[in-house]
């Protein structure tokens, strides 16, 4: 490969000073937005408790509380 072949291919803009500049301010900018959208989920989103499913809790919740009526009979 001689130098004229290297030569004629085109000069990237992405190599220069200002396309690596470009890149890194680019990359920043991602990295922020992915570190925001994280934040806004764990401050708004993020997954709430599970409530409580053992026996004892679906049974106070379905089965009415006694009255005093009732009690009285």
């Amino acid at each position: 490969m001689d130098d004229q072949s290297l030569s004629d291919q085109p000069y990237s803009w992405f190599r220069s000073r200002g396309g690596h500049r470009f890149g890194v301010e680019f990359a920043a900018i991602v990295v922020l937005k992915v570190i925001a959208l994280v934040l806004i989920w764990f401050i708004c989103f993020r997954p709430q408790p599970s409530p409580d499913v053992s026996p004892a809790a679906i049974s106070n919740h379905l089965v009415a509380p006694a009255t005093e009526t009732a009690r009285d009979r």
